[in-house]
């Protein structure tokens, strides 16, 4: 019983995932234009993605 509760669980919550169809956007804005990038995102009504990174490392 317990088995297939966890299976259930683990399907629903694979389909739900790929159900997400997050896409992420293109463009690329460094945190002096971050300010800029949510204006643009909120005026286009498109989602805005935070990545931070060190750009002096690969």
């Amino acid at each position: 019983m317990k088995f297939f509760l966890v299976l259930a669980i683990s399907l629903i919550s694979i389909v739900e995932v790929s159900l997400a169809e997050m896409k992420i956007p293109r463009s690329i804005h460094r945190m002096d234009e971050l300010d800029e990038a949510i204006v643009k995102a909120t005026k286009k009504e498109k989602p805005l993605v935070f990545v931070y990174t060190d750009p002096g490392t690969s």
